[in-house]
């Protein structure tokens, strides 16, 4: 194993993979001794690795997709159709997929597994740069490089929805990493921030606190999950390791480890061992050095209360706050918290909590005086002051509108804010001037506030006419579009 440039370990079925110049090496006995594939044509460094149906997989930016039937002897070139810079490998139901810097995503053609389709359905050039891509059995989340933009693809469909993080647009966050733990998906952002999703990826919470980073990365242990960060020491880049237990993920990250002059690619946990792919080569620690943490990940992330759903309306005047529970554990209260700037939150009331329910909870509260452009959020206390957040709602009685577009005149991409009172599909259509339907689009609206992008970058200049329906056809809003 050589003392440098590791750029990415991956493990299945018990065996370990690092990938490195030209190369990758595989143990099969936790790193105990290691075995190397034959040198792999162009790769001049192994940044993604995946086994799909027994077959291996190696990627690199710039340098394409190769794969090999023999474990490594022997290397076939499947860059077929794929923009070469390839970020990231997912399978989600039986079908392989590639996240690219360029292009959004990829599918391997199920047909000879030798070449990529296209599979970028429904996003926009804003999606263009995605750098993780993950899924669980019930849907498939990329996450971009900018904007806190990430998309989202539900199991059995084709099309993607675009969606903000914490439902709002913020041009410095990213994703960095994203990974999945028994249907629970975490994502680590460019802003140091991280944000946990319990339905699937259709929305977001913030955990944790935020780890200024330039670079980092996430993976799950049984009892917490771990991550590395990349900052400047003043001297040199360095990483920094944290964990934080899934049973506290109110709580900061505790940092653990502290590695001068280093940059850690990858991450993994096999065995009972973290491993570092780093610009030094692979480095491994035992997890029995932490505190109340081992290797086995089986356990589920299990949350004291799961919300399902929080809505801000605006009502003759006043704000009208409702959510839902779909489970509570030994809760004690609920503050109602209210900000102008997104930073500063105050407390403005209090609900009194159910403490123990397996069945859907309702809650209101009216706000009798807003302000004029208020963000909502709800947080919840555990009886021993564990807390955890819902997602952040907009409701300004003076300025919000149910249902908005904009930028109009437009060039590009076509946002659509709309206000839902619940969940419910929805369909985008677009007409030309003379009548005649040039583009359609599927979307999932959330209860409260939604926002759906519409890419319209190959319409011609013209006038357009938007109709937007939901709630099985009951709602429908329609909008002149001018596209420049």
């Amino acid at each position: 194993m050589p003392s440098a440039d590791i750029a990415s370990v991956y493990h299945k079925d018990g065996t370990l993979y690092a990938g490195g110049k030209n190369i990758i090496y595989i143990s099969n006995n936790n790193g105990l001794t290691w075995d190397s594939t034959s040198s792999i044509p162009k790769l001049f460094l192994v940044t993604s690795i995946i086994i799909y149906k027994n077959e291996l997989y190696a990627a690199a930016p710039n340098r394409g997709v190769f794969k090999s039937p023999d474990g490594g002897v022997t290397w076939q070139n499947i860059s077929a159709g794929i923009f070469p810079d390839v970020a990231d490998f997912c399978e989600f139901k039986g079908d392989l997929y590639a996240a690219t810097l360029g292009n959004s995503v990829y599918k391997l053609n199920p047909v000879n597994r030798n070449s990529w389709l296209f599979f970028g359905n429904g996003l926009s050039s804003l999606s263009a740069n995605i750098n993780a891509i993950a899924a669980n059995g019930k849907a498939l989340v990329a996450g971009t490089n900018n904007n806190a933009l990430y998309d989202y693809l539900p199991a059995n469909e084709t099309n993607w929805e675009e969606r903000f993080l914490l439902g709002q647009l913020s041009p410095n966050e990213g994703a960095y990493d994203i990974i999945t733990a028994h249907d629970t998906l975490f994502l680590a952002g460019k802003t140091g921030k991280y944000y946990i999703s319990t339905d699937n990826g259709l929305s977001w919470n913030l955990f944790g606190n935020r780890l200024n980073s330039s670079a980092s990365t996430i993976v799950n242990a049984r009892q917490a999950l771990l991550s590395s960060i990349r900052f400047f020491d003043g001297a040199s880049f360095s990483t920094a390791f944290f964990y934080i237990k899934k049973d506290s993920l109110q709580n900061p990250f505790v940092n653990f480890s502290v590695v001068s002059d280093h940059f850690t690619y990858k991450t993994d946990i096999l065995g009972n061992n973290l491993w570092d792919a780093s610009n030094k080569g692979l480095f491994y620690m035992s997890l029995s050095n932490l505190p109340g943490i081992s290797g086995d990940d089986s356990l589920p992330v299990v949350l004291p209360v799961l919300f399902n759903g929080f809505n801000a309306t605006c009502t003759m005047n006043k704000v009208q706050l409702t959510w839902k529970t779909a489970q509570e554990q030994n809760s004690s209260r609920f503050d109602i918290e209210r900000t102008e700037d997104g930073v500063k939150w105050t407390v403005i009331a209090t609900v009194a909590a159910a403490g123990n329910s397996n069945i859907e909870k309702q809650y209101a509260f009216t706000d009798n005086d807003p302000s004029s452009n208020g963000l909502y959020r709800i947080a919840e206390y555990d009886l021993d002051g564990r807390v955890q957040y819902t997602q952040v709602s907009p409701s300004s009685c003076k300025e919000q509108n149910p249902f908005s577009i904009r930028p109009n005149p437009v060039q590009d991409v076509l946002f659509i804010n709309l206000v839902t009172t619940a969940r419910s599909p929805a369909l985008v259509k677009l007409f030309d001037s003379k009548g005649a339907l040039v583009k359609t689009q599927k979307a999932t609206l959330l209860q409260g506030s939604n926002q759906v992008s519409v890419d319209i970058r190959s319409l011609a200049q013209g006038v357009y006419f938007l109709s937007i329906e939901w709630d099985n056809g009951q709602m429908k809003k329609t909008a002149q579009v001018l596209k420049q």
